[in-house]
């Protein structure tokens, strides 16, 4: 295989050009680790536009470093979960439901106008909220291979959208309200951080693949577990609480999240750059509208509940809403847009419960799209 074509490098290329033109301020703004994920978009398009090579990532690595990525943060940010937990949560287990019910709604409501495309439609619904657990059990639950090439037509459509939506919002609400959490928040006293471990470390995400790869049957149809991420969050948030000498200091930490977070967006766009860029111009534009409006209506509904209703600070708001449309880009532009990893515990709150509820509503569309004929 040429050099050029090969995943490592392109994965590398991205991740090296990501960074560097990432931290080019126009203003005061700039794109950071996104552009890892606009290069690599590019790239892709241009790669399987010419027929020049297959990119052909294999998910293993991706998983690393999307392990890599959601174990630091959680470290970081697991001094805190605890009071969140208790002085919040039952906001952020409304948000979820809130979030996911928007969602499934606007779902069912394009199904109606468009029947011919709804299990296309139900795919956009999880690719819209970038959920790999929705997806499964909708999968798992169609039963067809007509309807599962359909489920994934519209999931590969619709993933780019919902990431940017989620970015877009992550980076426009840390940008104006990082300022404030600052002035309210202390400093971090580096002194009591412990030295870092890897063989440490490694623990918080062993024990992280332990947890996620249980399974929970709630009846035939329906399985509950939290995956890769959501073992690998819960698992840094929790022990990070409870263990001390968890408490790594900040540098070791920052380095593994930055080259984590800059080779996961690298490895999203990679993957679904072509498809989501060939998709404005072919027939697929009508489910990437569909996608773009179900994460934009499902965001601004939860930003709506969230701040007005259940009053919830900005710095958990934006975390607990990425983590119910269960985005990780959503995440690491609220982590750069705030500058501080307390957004990390409003995701780690909201995303299990995000997760029951992308199973629950995946089952009533499949369900309803099943019985009424579809």
């Amino acid at each position: 295989m040429n050099l050029f074509f090969s995943p490592i490098f392109l994965i590398i290329f991205c991740m090296m050009m990501g960074s560097f033109l990432g931290n080019i301020r126009f203003r005061k703004f700039k794109l950071g680790s996104s552009m890892s994920l606009f290069i690599g978009l590019f790239i892709s398009f241009f790669i399987n536009k010419n027929n020049l090579s297959e990119i052909n990532i294999p998910n293993e690595l991706f998983n690393v470093v999307l392990i890599g990525f959601i174990a630091s943060v959680g470290l970081k940010a697991s001094k805190n979960i605890r009071t969140i937990i208790s002085t919040h949560g039952i906001k952020f287990i409304i948000l979820s439901f809130f979030i996911t019910a928007v969602g499934a709604s606007c779902t069912f409501l394009f199904i109606k106008l468009y029947p011919d495309l709804a299990f296309s439609i139900i795919g956009a619904y999880e690719g819209g909220l970038t959920s790999s657990p929705g997806l499964a059990t909708a999968l798992e639950i169609s039963q067809s291979k007509l309807a599962d090439a359909s489920i994934g037509l519209g999931y590969s459509i619709a993933y780019v959208p919902g990431i940017l939506v989620v970015m877009f919002y992550s980076s426009w609400i840390g940008k104006r309200d990082s300022s404030a959490l600052k002035s309210k928040s202390k400093p971090i006293d580096s002194t009591i951080k412990y030295p870092f471990h890897i063989w440490k470390f490694l623990f918080v995400v062993v024990t992280g693949l332990v947890i996620g790869n249980f399974k929970i049957k709630i009846s035939s149809f329906m399985v509950f577990s939290l995956g890769i991420t959501g073992g690998v969050l819960i698992s840094a948030l929790f022990l990070g609480s409870y263990f001390k000498s968890l408490q790594f200091e900040n540098t070791a930490l920052d380095v593994i999240r930055d080259i984590s977070l800059n080779g996961f967006l690298a490895i999203v766009g990679l993957d679904y750059g072509y498809t989501a860029i060939n998709a404005v111009m072919d027939s697929g534009v009508v489910l990437l509208i569909i996608g773009l409006a179900i994460a934009s209506i499902s965001v601004i509904a939860g930003h709506i509940m969230g701040y007005y209703i259940l009053k919830i600070e900005p710095v958990y708001l934006v975390g607990g809403i990425c983590g119910g449309m269960t985005s990780t880009p959503g995440l690491a532009c609220a982590v750069e847009a705030f500058e501080s990893e307390d957004v990390t515990l409003g995701y780690g709150a909201a995303y299990p419960f995000a997760l029951v509820g992308m199973i629950l509503w995946t089952n009533i569309l499949i369900s309803i799209s099943f019985y009424i004929g579809f």
